[in-house]
């Protein structure tokens, strides 16, 4: 089951991708990781009293899912927009999603994890992957190579919760309360976001793209819910690598749905490839 939640979360999560780009064509970053947001913690917030009992928020553990919850969703779901917007599906969503990279090095830490040759070898492929990638001129029609730090951080940023959450998710195993207090802590730090860029006249919504950024979030919250469910019934190196395949399903889904606003050159497709197949090189070592 653990493989199957992590599958369904990889092809929620590259709907979500497809979804936000198209509302991006008439809004910005910030709209859209606001909407999306807001609506992933509304929905599991409502689902929570009908399968959860509340008191099982009075726990330690509910510590780990609040700091989980401003790292990603909150930092890097922002983060992953915004190079979404500047450099594209193709470009940002791989190098997001080499953050398994990064939580594998967290994990030697916090959850003895062994560093092995073969995370060496998925380490130099994911970054020859980003080299590639950032040497590339097809998706966005103009773009810098110094915008891939904004990836670059949400890769970082979606490690360090990947191993909170599971730390979290270690000391007490309820999937929806986790996600319910992760999305909301990263809906709280849009909301700050929010605030400090000049509040909700920032936000540029219209019937073009409202109808983009809910059915996101819908799809997000279902990739979410399922990350959890995924970690709390099978290990991180199961799922880890099942859930960062997406950007495969992204690619696909750019070149069917996207062809007006991306364009999915060879060499595009050969630097999302090897970040993927690093990133799972490093996680199941």
């Amino acid at each position: 089951m653990a493989e199957y939640f992590a599958l369904q979360a990889a092809f929620c999560f590259a709907i979500s991708h497809i979804l936000i780009r198209r509302g991006l064509v008439t809004s910005n970053a910030m709209t859209g990781s606001f909407i999306s947001l807001g609506m992933t913690a509304a929905i599991l917030w409502l689902l929570l009293p009908f399968f959860v009992p509340l008191a099982s928020l009075w726990t330690p553990a509910v510590w780990y899912f609040l700091a989980a919850g401003f790292f990603a969703p909150g930092l890097g779901r922002t983060l992953t927009y915004v190079g979404i917007e500047r450099v594209g599906v193709a470009r940002s969503v791989p190098v997001a999603n080499s953050s398994p990279m990064f939580a594998s090095i967290l994990a030697v830490f916090l959850l003895e994890e062994i560093w092995t040759p073969q995370n060496f070898l998925g380490t130099s492929l994911v970054i020859c992957g980003i080299a590639i990638l950032s040497a590339s001129h097809g998706g966005q029609a103009q773009w810098r190579p110094l915008d891939l730090i904004y990836p670059v951080m949400a890769a970082l940023a979606f490690g360090i919760s990947t191993n909170l959450r599971k730390l979290g998710l270690m000391t007490t195993s309820l999937p929806l309360m986790a996600a319910a207090v992760t999305a909301s802590t990263g809906f709280l730090f849009s909301l700050c976001l929010l605030h400090a860029r000049g509040g909700v006249r920032v936000l540029v919504l219209s019937r073009a793209n409202w109808g983009w950024f809910v059915t996101a979030g819908i799809a997000n919250t279902t990739a979410t819910l399922s990350v959890f469910y995924a970690l709390s019934l099978g290990s991180v190196v199961v799922v880890e690598p099942l859930v960062a395949s997406n950007p495969v399903v992204s690619l696909i889904l750019s070149a069917l749905f996207l062809r007006r606003l991306e364009t999915v050159t060879p060499r595009v497709v050969l630097g999302a490839l090897c970040a993927v197949i690093g990133t799972t090189l490093v996680i199941t070592r």
